[in-house]
């Protein structure tokens, strides 16, 4: 599996042919991926969803997939998933997962947040910073935002016993990544940090 890193939390995956895209933002919309398998959104903050560019690929006839909440952000019929839900798209084998927005400045919820489970394998929780039951190799770890720490981070990896974390959700607020994988590989956790540049690969 091929993981592909563009702007904040949005991941092109591509493997056995197929491709995926999770949480493609307004700033993704000049970016070629070529042909598309599915979209997947976790939630509808314009930093993970842009209803133009969502209209884009519904127009090309490109499965889209949102919660309840971001469908009502959307002109047209696209795949509304619930929690627990499996569907595939190309060869990908996916689980949706609910759970929870980190808390907003103010301490308010969040909005409806959706987690993907690709193959197994690979684990994209939105704005999510905590999930019990879970395990899983891959974890694509939010590393900053309203509520979201460098403890949580790492925290988040150690609960559902990640072996690799990739860093997303940093470009709005200036973190560095690799600053992330320095203190991991500094104090000595139970996983490694990949910190990928824009349009920077991993396999998997």
């Amino acid at each position: 599996m091929k993981i592909t890193r563009y702007t904040q939390s949005c991941l092109l995956i591509e493997d056995g042919g197929s491709k995926i895209l999770i949480d493609p933002s307004g700033e993704d919309s000049a970016v070629d991926f070529g042909k598309l398998d599915g979209v997947l959104y976790t939630h509808e903050h314009g930093d993970h969803f842009d209803p133009a560019l969502c209209k884009k690929f519904m127009e090309q006839g490109i499965a889209v997939y949102v919660n309840a909440s971001t469908a009502k952000q959307i002109e047209g019929k696209p795949n509304v998933v619930k929690d627990g839900q499996e569907f595939s798209a190309g060869s990908f084998k996916i689980k949706v997962i609910e759970l929870p927005h980190c808390p907003m400045p103010n301490g308010s919820a969040g909005p409806q947040n959706t987690g993907y489970l690709i193959n197994q394998k690979l684990f994209h929780p939105g704005d999510g910073k905590e999930l019990k039951g879970l395990q899983v190799n891959n974890l694509a770890v939010p590393i900053t935002g309203p509520d979201i720490s460098m403890r949580d981070a790492f925290d988040f990896l150690k609960q559902v016993d990640a072996k690799i974390g990739i860093p997303i959700h940093y470009d709005k607020l200036g973190a560095n990544a690799g600053v992330y994988a320095e203190f991991a590989e500094r104090l000595q956790m139970p996983f490694e940090i990949h910190a990928l540049q824009n349009n920077e690969s991993l396999k998997i």
